[in-house]
């Protein structure tokens, strides 16, 4: 008796010693953060496509501003060359003018410029026509390349401040969406902790009542005979306890574990998104680009320092730092296939080529080195299936990272 009543106090211990504890996550609590985050990526969503949208004006803009430079220096050169053919007709006809008059006007006015030159040609009547209209066509085409120079300039004068304006505001929410992925990645750990220590808790309590029932036969068959029912059983599931007695059944159930179901899902046929983090991206593959090119990857925007992984197992293939990627790493995955990562704030401590990864492994960090704009760090992410050429990565990303 004393060792069932020692038993039956161990059981009540371990019932009350595993109460909820102050402050635990509750399902609502991560509800929330899903909400909140789901929300962010909306906003975000919105941010980036305006900003990959002004990104890609920009680039056209540059490479037109460039063309009309180059264009209006050409011109006026062109216009200065047929300026000095005019003023050295314009001269040879002075000098074989024997109008006393006219040569006496234009001696006076020479210093004047091509203007007078002109006018002197006009009143001798001359029939140098053609050497005046190529004169006007050349002017009137600079002219032109000059108005349209300024409106072109005018233009990428205002969608760089509108580039600065909406890169700066997803910066900031791409932040504050980082930093509640973290909070939310953070309370499923802690429900799973939870659902475990609860698994543990109903095993404890089971196992107790188990022995407190083995030690009550063991008095029972000590102290008085006691005749079973062939129709007494007793079922134990794990999580889930039946007893039948007399007859009488009672059912005992587990708290049941929550789950969730929000991005990032889970690695598929072997790989992982390569952002483990928050991060919102656009379709631009083919998107203009700076110097005439076109964008042969997909941006993933994100804050600095988050965390990038190998998309799949494989290994680091190359690392490069400068150009135009900056800190960039090649790995090539067991499949053959092969992933750029660009634009990288720095690379996982101790990375090196050759060195073998596995799927979602730290391998560096989303910045702004190269050519990327310092307000919004981002990763350029390339996919090349077999080695081969660049294929857009978009559908590969979104359906591994939501």
């Amino acid at each position: 008796m004393k060792t069932l009543l020692r038993v039956l106090g161990a059981l009540l211990v371990v019932a009350l010693a595993a109460g909820p504890a102050v402050g635990q996550v509750t399902p609502q609590d991560i509800a929330d953060s899903e909400a909140e985050l789901e929300a962010l990526r909306a906003e975000t969503n919105e941010l980036a496509l305006q900003y990959e949208t002004a990104v890609a004006r920009s680039a056209q803009l540059e490479d037109q501003v460039a063309r009309l430079e180059a264009a209006t220096q050409d011109s006026q050169i062109k216009l200065g060359v047929t300026r000095q053919l005019v003023r050295e007709r314009a001269v040879e006809m002075y000098i074989e003018s024997s109008t006393t008059q006219i040569s006496l006007l234009f001696v006076e006015d020479l210093e004047g410029g091509i203007e007078v030159a002109i006018g002197y040609l006009e009143q001798l009547g001359t029939s140098d026509t053609k050497l005046l209209r190529d004169l006007e066509v050349v002017k009137t085409e600079y002219e032109r390349q000059l108005g349209e120079l300024e409106t072109a300039r005018s233009e990428q004068e205002a969608v760089v401040v509108d580039l600065n304006v909406v890169g700066t505001q997803l910066a900031a929410r791409l932040e504050t969406a980082q930093n509640t992925y973290v909070g939310l990645v953070a309370q499923r750990a802690a429900e799973e902790r939870a659902r475990q220590e609860e698994a543990a808790r109903q095993r404890a309590i089971e196992e107790a009542r188990l022995a407190a029932e083995e030690a009550a036969r063991a008095a029972a068959t000590t102290t008085t005979p006691t005749t079973t029912s062939a129709g007494d059983t007793t079922t134990t599931v794990v999580g889930e306890t039946t007893t039948t007695v007399d007859g009488e059944t009672t059912t005992t159930t587990a708290g049941e574990a929550t789950t969730s179901t929000t991005a990032p899902p889970p690695p598929a046929a072997g790989k992982a998104c390569p952002v483990d983090g928050f991060t919102s991206f656009t379709d631009t593959w083919g998107a203009p680009r700076s110097g005439g090119r076109s964008h042969q990857g997909v941006d993933m925007l994100g804050a600095r320092w988050t965390p990038l992984v190998a998309l799949e197992s494989g290994s680091i293939r190359r690392m490069g730092n400068g150009g135009l990627g900056g800190i960039t790493i090649w790995l090539t995955g067991n499949s053959g296939d092969q992933y750029y990562y660009a634009h990288l704030q720095a690379w996982a401590e101790g990375l090196a080529v050759g060195q073998s990864v596995q799927v979602g492994e730290l391998i560096g960090y989303m910045g702004t080195s190269g050519n990327a704009p310092d307000y919004i760090p981002h990763v350029h992410f390339e996919y090349h299936p077999g080695g081969g050429a660049a294929v857009n990565p978009y559908p590969l990303v979104k359906g591994l990272c939501g």
